[in-house]
């Protein structure tokens, strides 16, 4: 090659050098330019499909207020953001029938509509119309559109039949269009139609609609156990007063799964003391004051007790038998054994009992402690959080669920948990399944913590400080990857029911006052407060769902547990040591609650009843908690 420099400033050979490093340069910048012009599209496709929501949102609530000018604003809002929203249209529409008295709209007192997730935010529930607007004209719908509203207007003014006529109607001529929301719609309507049945009385034709349901969520345990307990329930109806052994044993099994299950606790009362009168014309004195014993655990009066005594005294001077085996054991009349009987004047002297009954081993109205306890904990060696699984009696040593984590907690199937992720390149929100090993990342926010799952299993609320005013908000999202999260409300430590579509918070009202535990509705509607004390935090639904416990240090001086009715109310202190008591957890059954606790120097696991009594502890936690509050309880079966 010819090095002599060329008539210009760079030799020649120079010039081939710097002309491909130019170009190669140039498409450097440009590829550069290409990407960050498509990540901030995203970025931007992202915050307008936040947006998208939040109108939606706002358009359904305000329909639901009456306020249909404003409702119609947001929906148009979305249509300017998101031009041909199906739940757009569809609002605009259904508002254009209300405006003109097409479609009726929801009085008081007709049943409500149970909402499927998968299409919440495409059919509201219908509110009476009280103002008038101006609405533009209606778009050309195509004939699965139209059909598809016709259906949202059915199901808005609760006619079922006419729902299910057109959805599969839709199913059949459009089965591509909108299937997982008419899949859900048909779902829901058939738990309209069980519950409306039920209520009727009508268990048979519940059960009907209950399987129906199945068919299309057969993994449902919600829907599995209803089924279950119906059709528990009417067996024993089947055999209620033609084999009282049997009924009890019906009876005590949905006793134990939900004391508050229709007339149950009635029913178990009134069977116990029908067989003891049967076993006591028998003859079979100690049998028949067993069955009285377990009456009088559940509900006590002066001639019931008289007639256990009497009963007790024929068995042998006051003796109970001397093992359960002389008696039929039931849950109900095992617990009896142990439970101390109230006072009561008709009583037998205590001179006259020869043998006392065994010294009470847990308070009333407590089981025995059986289940797991998920907890988050700092290894004393490595130093790094781990999730872990323990035996609730602390029979066995706890077991390591997901390393570098915190915040577990198991779907209610059992088959798979999400927790908080503390890996540096896994950070957010981790669902596990622990018997493949399974990981799912549901976010990627390192603040995101404090996840409970819904009774279905399929959403999943949290909660955030990820934006960047780094305030507290609440979060619901599908349990699925790349889903996106829809924010609440400005709150904290959400816990969402099993027994209904229900979250419990740590928040205040709109104004930023009454700040205590609330609750709301899985859309982030119906919003009541529970407590009116800021510093309560941590709530957790009992399994019923009839009351919340949690934990506040500004009502006694430090950390106490504490126990709400779900409808608010009276509050009840359970713990009082002077030590910390924190992160609670509701045992499976309702009967008990735990608590982390240093009361005795180190961590430990403790549980105490949930009607109030004596504390216990169940396990001591190896290592240390570090910031305690960043950890969390579970009580799974």
């Amino acid at each position: 090659m010819d090095d002599r420099p060329s008539d210009g400033l760079f030799p020649g050979w120079l010039l081939w050098v710097i002309g491909p490093v130019t170009v190669l340069a140039a498409a450097l910048i440009v590829l550069a330019l290409v990407l960050g012009i498509q990540a901030g599209q995203r970025q931007a496709e992202v915050e307008r499909r936040q947006q998208v929501a939040i109108a939606i949102q706002r358009a359904v609530d305000y329909r639901a207020e009456g306020r249909l000018a404003e409702s119609l604003a947001e929906y148009q809002r979305v249509l300017v953001l998101d031009p041909g929203n199906s739940a757009a249209v569809a609002g605009i529409e259904s508002l254009l029938q209300l405006a003109a008295g097409e479609a009726p709209p929801q009085v008081a007192g007709q049943t409500t509509p149970v909402p499927a997730e998968e299409a919440s935010a495409a059919y509201p529930p219908a509110a009476p119309p009280q103002t008038s607007a101006a609405m533009p004209a209606p778009p050309d719908l195509s004939p699965e559109v139209r059909l598809w509203q016709d259906a949202l207007a059915a199901y808005q003014a609760g006619e079922w039949a006419e729902t299910e006529t057109l959805i599969l109607q839709l199913q059949r001529t459009a089965p591509e269009f909108r299937s997982a929301e008419a899949a859900g719609m048909l779902f829901d309507l058939y738990v309209n139609l069980a519950a409306e049945s039920e209520q009727g009385g009508d268990l048979e034709q519940a059960l009907a609609y209950v399987d129906q349901a199945l068919e299309l969520r057969p993994d449902n345990s919600a829907m599995r156990t209803a089924r279950s307990m119906a059709a528990m329930y009417l067996e024993m109806l089947a055999v209620s007063g033609k084999d009282w052994a049997q009924t009890i044993e019906l009876l005590e099994g949905l006793y134990v799964r939900d004391s508050s299950y229709r007339d149950v606790q009635a029913r178990l009362q009134t069977a116990l003391l029908a067989y003891g009168e049967e076993l006591a014309e028998a003859g079979e004195w100690c049998e028949a004051a067993a069955q009285y014993r377990a009456a009088v655990a559940i509900e006590s009066s002066p001639a019931t007790i008289a007639q256990r005594n009497a009963l007790e005294e024929r068995c042998g001077a006051g003796r109970a038998p001397a093992t359960l085996a002389d008696a039929r054991t039931t849950p109900t009349q095992a617990a009896a054994l142990l439970v101390p009987e109230p006072a009561d004047a008709t009583a037998q002297p205590e001179e006259a009992i020869s043998t006392p009954e065994p010294a009470p081993t847990a308070p009333a109205s407590s089981a025995p402690v059986s289940g797991r306890i998920v907890f988050s904990a700092v290894d004393p060696i490595s130093g790094r959080t781990h999730v872990y699984l323990a035996d609730a009696a602390g029979k066995t040593p706890a077991t390591i669920l997901a390393e570098d984590g915190q915040q577990g907690a198991f779907r209610p199937d059992g088959q798979r948990f999400v927790y908080r992720n503390l890996r540096d390149d896994m950070r957010g929100l981790t669902s596990l399944d622990p018997a493949s090993g399974l990981e799912l990342r549901f976010t990627d926010y390192a603040e995101d913590g404090r996840p409970s799952w819904n009774g279905e299993g399929n959403r999943i609320t949290f909660a955030s400080n990820r934006e960047g005013d780094r305030l507290w908000r609440v979060y619901t999202l599908w349990a699925d990857v790349g889903s996106e999260a829809a924010m609440m409300v400005y709150g904290d430590s959400p816990a969402w029911s099993k027994a209904e579509d229900r979250i419990a918070y740590r928040g205040c009202d709109e104004s930023g006052n009454r700040c205590g535990i609330w609750s709301m509705t899985g859309s982030g509607g119906d919003r009541r407060p529970l407590t009116s004390t800021a510093a309560d935090d941590r709530p957790v639904w009992a399994p019923n769902g009839q009351f919340v416990v949690f934990m506040s240090d500004g009502r006694d001086g430090n950390s106490e547990i504490y126990r709400v009715d779900a409808g608010g109310g009276q509050v009840m202190r359970l713990t009082d040591s002077g030590a910390i008591d924190g992160l609670p957890a509701v045992s499976p059954d309702g009967a008990w609650v735990a608590f982390v606790s240093n009361r005795s120097g180190g961590w430990a696991v403790y549980a105490v009843p949930s009607g109030g009594g004596e504390a216990q502890q169940l396990f001591t936690i190896q290592g240390s908690l570090g910031n305690w509050l960043e950890q969390s309880l579970q009580w799974i079966p």
